[in-house]
Order: C-alpha cells, then structure tokens, then sequence
C-alpha cells in the first residue's frame, strides 16, 4: 500500500479581531470531537463522492456539505448540496451517473448531472422516513456481472478470459428489461423503496426489517444472484443478536394485497440470525458488520472491539448435518440445517474503527470452487491502515497517516474509506477531510509490485466492462508503458473483427492515458488522440450523406463506392483528385449548402492535420524503425485510403459550396487539396518515400502558412508524468498546483485558447466554456446559447457531451 496523493483543507490564519468583524467563528473541523467526513463513495468512473462539515474552499460555512471530485484532480472539488442534517449514506449506482445521498432527517436523495458537468447537480428524486435517520442504502442490481476466470488466464480471446455471470436484476420492468432505483434501511428498521422510471417514479410501502423494531448502528446491504437484496443489522449491545434478512420487490397486482394504490410491493424475510458473542464476554461489543462483497456475498465481517484490542471476525452461512436421536427416529438418520460459522479471524493490537470491504469482486480463485479473491482494509484508532488478503486474512500493506500530518494538535483517525471499481486504489479520509490516495498491490499476487500480466487483465476488463481505467495507470512504472501497450495492441488484434469494431474507441483511450504518461512519449500520445479525432470526423462526415432514392442502396453505404473506385482504379486515376469524379455518381455525394458551412471547422481541421504530418514528414525519418509515432498515420494503408476519400468528398463539397472548403494563407498560387491527393497517393503507392516525395513535403511550408495545431492534449493531475516524481504528491482544496513547464498545453495556456472539440479560436478569455478534468482540453458550452445550429453541427456536439475524447469529465469554468 503507497501513498500517492494527500490533499488537505487550505489553512486559514486570521486574528481574532478580524475574525470578530466578520462574525465568524472557529469552523467545526478544528473541534477533536467532530468528524471531518462522515461517507464516501467512488464512482466506476472514478468520480469521489464525500460528505464533509463545512466547505472546503471557505471556512466560514457550518453546513454539511456533498462534495465530487475527479480522483485524478482531488483539489478541484464541487459542492452537490448543502443541508443541516448529517449525510450518513453515499452510493453510486453501477454506471456512475446517479449518486444516493440519505442523511439523518431521513431525507433519500437521488442526484445527477443532466447536463454531464461535475459542477452542475439536479435532484431527480426523492423519498423520506420522517425522524429516521438512514443508516444504509443501494442501488437495484442491473443483472451484468463480468468475472475474470483466473483458469482460462492462457486463452487468446476476451471472451473466455472474462466471463459473464448468470444473475438476475432486481426488478424487470416491460419486455424484461432491468429497472433502476433505490432502497434505503432507517436506524429503527423501516425499510423504503423507490422505483424510478416514468415522470415522479412509484414508491413503495414501508416495511420493517426483521419483523421487529430496534435501534440499529450498523447495518450493510448487498446482492444475490437473484436480484434479491440482503441486508445485515446489529445493534452494537452484547449478546444482541445480529439481523438477517432478504428483501424483495415485486409488481403489486391487487390482489393478494390489500393496498391497491401501490404499483411496487416491498417484502421483507427474516433468515437464520447470527449470535457472535458468548453470555460472558460483556466487555466485547460489536463494532461494525459489513458483507464481504456488494455483488453475491460469500459471508459477512464482524469487527468485535473491547477496551483496548480489536477483532476482525469472518462467518459464513453454511449446511451442517446433526444426528436426529433415537427417541425421534426409528434409524440413524440425519438432519440438515444452516448455522453461522467462523472461517477466521485477524486480531489487532489496537480497537478496529472502520472497516472498508472491496465492493466490485471481479477476480475469480485460482481453484475451481474457491472463493474470489479482493482486499480488505480496516482502520485502527491510533491511526492505521491495515490491508489484508481476503482469503488469508494476511497483512499485506501497511499505512500510518499520523506520519502524514503537518497538524500534531489533532488524534488522526480514519474516518471513512472506499475501494476504486477494480480495486487497485483505496480513498480514506480523517477526521480532519484530509484525502488519501493509496495504490494496492495486485489483487492475484498481494504484496508484490504491479507487473505487466497483471495490469495487463485490469485494463482488459476496463476494456470490456467501460469501467474508468485510472486506478490501473496510478500504479504502473515509468518502464512498464511501451511494452505494455504493445502487449495490449496484441491481444486486441486477436480477437475477431467485430469485437475489435465495437471496442476500438476504448482501446485508442486507454493507450492515449498510458502514452501521456510518459514525458517522452508525446508523439505516441498524439498518434491516438489523432486517430480518435479523425475516426470520429469521418464517420460524423460520411453520415451527412443521402443519396437519392434511385441512387439508393440497402447493400453497402453511400461512401461504399469512392471506397471501390480509390481501391480498384489506380491506373485510371492515378495520383490526380479531378479523375476519380469522373468515376463517381456527383449526386450520391450531395449536401445542402446550409449545412456544408455548418462544418467548415472540421473540414479545415482535417486538411491542417494532413498538411502538418506531411510537412514533418522529413523530420520524422530517424523514426523509420521505431512503433508509435506519428509517422505511423502516413505507413498505415488504412489511414491513407480515410484520408484520401475525405479529400475527393471536400473536393465535391467545394464545387457545391465554395465557402465550406479549408483557408489558408498562400504565398504560392496552390491547389492544396490536390497536392495532398496526389502526395497521399504516391505514399501509399511506395513503401518507402524518395528524395523527390520528401522535397515535395517540405515545399508545402514555403507555399502556404501551415497553421500551428495542438497533436495531442497533454495530461493534467495525478495521472501524468509527475506521477514518477517524489510521491506523496501534496495538494490542497481549491487552489491549482503549479504544473512543470514540460506539461504545459501552448493551445490552452497561450493568448488564443483553442476548443479541443470543434478546433476553433475562442480568444484570450472566453466565457462559457468547459474545461476537462484529465486533459489541458476545453470546450465551449453552447447549451443555452441563442445561436442557430443545423443537425449535423448538434450531432457533432452530442458525440462529445459525456465525456472528452481522452474520456475526461467535463466541469463548467467558474468565472
């Protein structure tokens, strides 16, 4: 366990006299008794969800405030709401998009961003349990679960390595389809349900857990394979016993109940309880019950504190046989029932606070029948994080965060924690809202550095399953990147061509993270970021098309047939664009003038991209034997081919609308979209460039000012190369730490700041813009801007709305 990042409350030092003018008091963090955070949660895309006193950017709010992050940019913190009651529950649902947020009024919130920005919150629904504080809450399970099947690690192909589990959803609304929503427990017992779906979503009845009301301190819920939600309770008084119970929803018909305003009914059923104690330990009290995992549980952990000394205790539900006696049956038979067994037990030296169980088990045992394998953390009260192997229950990390503290007036204790989706990273916070960010080690090989295998499966089941990758990338070395990308560009080359379509956009992402990583590597970083972009403007372009009806064919696309005569026709048309119209039906090609103009912006990006990697072209010819670099674009046949036809289809375009074609300076009278072609078409035609191609390249320099554009958006925050500096790295709330010259981004940070999505100019200062949390990328905002856009300029902007294209969250720049 390393500690990669620690971000702290900015201190205030003001005087006594000036605090008094301002009619502020001391805040609340700097009282022992009071806690810093009371939850967390982290997101699957990595977004940090935390409660805390106050807000962290000014000292003078009382309030408890909801507050997100990115865990790449901890500092840049943004309130979600603020209220007076206490949050005790913070839960993501399994997409990351809906936050839970339950407090002590017994207030069940649902939160999102509608309009995708970290900044901007809306409450979409909401239930309460008047005067019951709520101590536990979840999201309905969706049914996909993907595991990695450690006995199939050999095979060449995802689909054997990672296997999908046969579970249930918790309710199926029309045609079978999963529903979402949201169940929450109160501290007496009362049980509630929210379906959302529709204009309000239906609630369900209240019912109450167990049967019987009691004052409950800890109770947790998980999932079965069918749907079905568990939920386990205890009370913290010896000899209590601990609560176990299975809830269930299901379509109120009106018939068996009597209450026939309902559309959803909520079930509640008592299973075989749990007495962990014995009648003479009353010093021993239990502290905290938590399931093993959220997903299909295996057991439960119990932690049992006594006066100085803690128990980490581990049970399991499982089928003992016991001898029926004689006096009952004629022969010597046998009964079968299910008891409560303890499996292990850790024990600490210290009383056991916290514990941080993983939610997201995607690693399968490496026999068949073994359990899964994820950490488990527990936080002791002289300040300790303790990381143990589940299955062994050995300590495998160790992390002391009194040593980490810059304020000795103060008892540091971990107050809450939370594991990242995969489970390679851990956030804790302390009493004092400090943030840590740890790195685990491998969830296969506990107490070893990440290797390459290793990372290597945790970036395929990003792959495959769309979890956010960050966690893998803190924990990789500087000497892991190349041969790892190389590794994963090999695996993903094997599987079949339909698999490779639908995850090609993710993979050029993950290899872009990785890339950027390094602060050599800005050439192969740009070699993603470029095939992404282009990628996306010529499927964007393409489908502008329509042909006429009687041009029209259900058989291949409109562009199938520039494909052909660019692949068949050669000695025909040879190297000059004018030719290949003369093969092509004109109409087929055809768009309104409207709507041509309304991508011009992309059309001159495209061409300016073209025109700067054949004017560098010369420079890069030392790169002839080494992979990733630009100068890859221009060996790639593929990539030729997408280059050329965008030229013919431009070509095509600027004879219906003059206006929609590139600008550029000239110095020399120059067809510019021919001279591409036809140098486009001897590269593709020679593996190797001549002397006179190269001369030609350089040329295009002196005949046309070729405008200077960013190849690439270099990193921001944790995830970039100062990740290999001097860790911890330090931060504090709100304030923008000081980034090294070499990570500077010249389109973002100069005079004229350059928007990453439409590669247009937005001056020195724009207004409205977005900003992305991984990147030196930004973006103006035109929701709520009164300016007429046309379908293809709106689709353009939806393809980028959720996230950036190196699949950073976007935030709106505050002014």
């Amino acid at each position: 366990m390393d500690l990669i990042s620690v971000v702290r409350r900015r201190h205030y030092e003001e005087s006594p006299r000036k605090r008094q003018r301002l009619n502020v008091g001391h805040p609340p963090w700097e009282n022992e008794s009071d806690i810093g955070v009371t939850s967390c949660s982290v997101s699957p895309q990595n977004v940090i969800a935390f409660a805390c006193y106050g807000k962290l950017k000014s000292p003078t709010d009382q309030n408890m405030n909801v507050v997100v992050c990115d865990a790449n940019t901890p500092w840049d913190t943004h309130v979600v709401k603020s209220c007076v009651a206490q949050v005790t529950v913070l839960e993501w649902d399994q997409s990351g998009h809906y936050l839970l947020i339950g407090d002590t009024a017994g207030n069940a919130e649902i939160w999102t961003t509608l309009t995708h920005l970290l900044n901007e919150w809306t409450r979409v629904a909401n239930i309460c349990i008047p005067d019951e504080p709520i101590q536990a809450g979840t999201f309905f399970f969706n049914g996909k679960k993907t595991f990695f099947n450690c006995q199939n690690r050999e095979s060449v192909s995802y689909l054997d390595k990672y296997v999908q589990v046969d579970m249930k959803p918790t309710i199926r609304g029309f045609g079978g389809r999963p529903l979402q929503g949201f169940l929450v427990v109160g501290m007496t017992g009362l049980v509630q349900a929210f379906v959302m779906g529709g204009t309000k979503g239906k609630t369900t009845n209240v019912e109450i857990l167990g049967g019987i009301r009691l004052a409950y301190s800890f109770v947790d819920l998980a999932w079965t394979k069918d749907g079905e939600i568990l939920a386990v309770a205890c009370t913290g008084i010896p000899l209590d016993p601990i609560v176990y119970c299975k809830l269930t929803i299901q379509k109120d018909d009106g018939v068996e109940f009597s209450c026939l305003l309902d559309e959803y009914r909520l079930r509640s059923e008592t299973l075989t309880g749990l007495f962990p104690l014995q009648s003479g330990a009353n010093e021993m009290r239990v502290c905290g019950a938590n399931f093993s995992s959220r997903e299909d549980p295996s057991g439960i952990f119990l932690v049992v504190n006594g006066m100085t000394c803690g128990t980490l205790q581990y049970w399991e539900l499982s089928e003992v046989e016991r001898t029926i006696h004689s006096l009952f049956s004629t022969s010597a038979a046998m009964s079968r029932y299910l008891q409560w067994q303890c499996m292990s037990v850790f024990n600490c030296n210290s009383r056991i606070t916290y514990v941080c169980p993983s939610r997201n088990v995607w690693v399968n045992g490496q026999e068949s029948g073994s359990p899964p394998q994820h950490h488990l953390v527990i936080a002791t009260a002289c300040g300790e994080l303790l990381c143990l192997h589940r299955e062994s229950m050995k300590q495998v990390g160790h992390l002391n965060i009194t040593d980490r503290s810059k304020c000795e007036s103060l008892s540091k204790t971990i107050s809450s924690a939370c594991f990242t989706a995969t489970g390679n990273a851990l956030i804790a916070f302390d009493n004092t809202a400090t943030m840590f960010i740890c790195k685990l080690s491998p969830i296969t090989d506990p107490g070893v550095p990440v290797t390459i295998p290793y990372a290597l499966m945790s970036l395929e089941y990003c792959l495959l399953t769309g979890i956010d990758y960050w966690d893998v990338l803190i924990g990789l070395r500087s000497t892991m990147l190349d041969s790892l990308c190389e590794r994963l560009t090999d695996s993903f080359n094997q599987q079949s061509i339909g698999l490779q379509q639908l995850l090609q956009y993710r993979l050029l992402n993950i290899k872009l993270a990785i890339f950027r990583l390094g602060p050599t590597a800005s050439s192969k970083a740009g070699l993603q970021y470029g095939i992404i972009m282009l990628n996306s403007v010529y499927s964007a372009l393409k489908s502008l098309l329509r042909p006429p009806p009687e041009l029209f064919n259900q058989d291949r696309a409109p562009a199938d047939s520039l494909t052909a005569v660019l692949s068949s026709k050669v000695p025909e048309v040879g190297t000059e664009v004018d030719k290949v119209l003369l093969h092509l039906e004109v109409k087929e090609f055809t768009v309104e003038a409207s709507t041509l103009i309304t991508v011009q912006h992309l059309i001159q990006w495209t061409v300016t991209f073209i025109l700067r990697l054949l004017n560098n072209l010369p420079d890069w010819r030392t790169a002839t034997t080494t992979r990733g670099t630009m100068c890859d674009m221009l060996r790639d046949p593929k990539l030729l081919n997408m280059f050329r036809e965008l030229l013919v289809i431009f070509r095509i375009w600027g004879l219906i609308r003059h206006s929609c074609l590139p600008t550029f300076s000239y110095m020399e009278n120059v067809d510019v979209i021919a001279t591409l072609f036809r140098i486009l078409t001897r590269l593709l035609q020679t593996s190797e460039p001549d002397e006179s191609l190269l001369d030609e390249c350089c040329q295009l320099s002196s005949q046309l000012i070729i405008p200077d554009i960013g190849l690439s958006l270099p990193a921001r925050g944790i995830a970039s190369p100062i990740l290999f500096n001097q860790l911890p790295l330090q931060y504090e709330y709100g304030s923008q730490p000081e980034e090294p010259s070499t990570t500077k981004y010249d389109g973002v940070e100069g005079e004229n700041k350059v928007d990453s999505i439409r590669h247009v100019y937005l001056g020195s200062k724009p207004h409205n813009v977005r900003y992305c949390s991984r990147c030196k990328g930004i973006s103006i905002i035109v929701k709520g801007l009164r300016v007429g856009r046309s379908a293809a300029a709106k689709s353009w902007d939806m393809r980028w709305q959720m996230s950036c294209p190196c699949r950073g969250m976007w935030s709106r720049q505050e002014v």
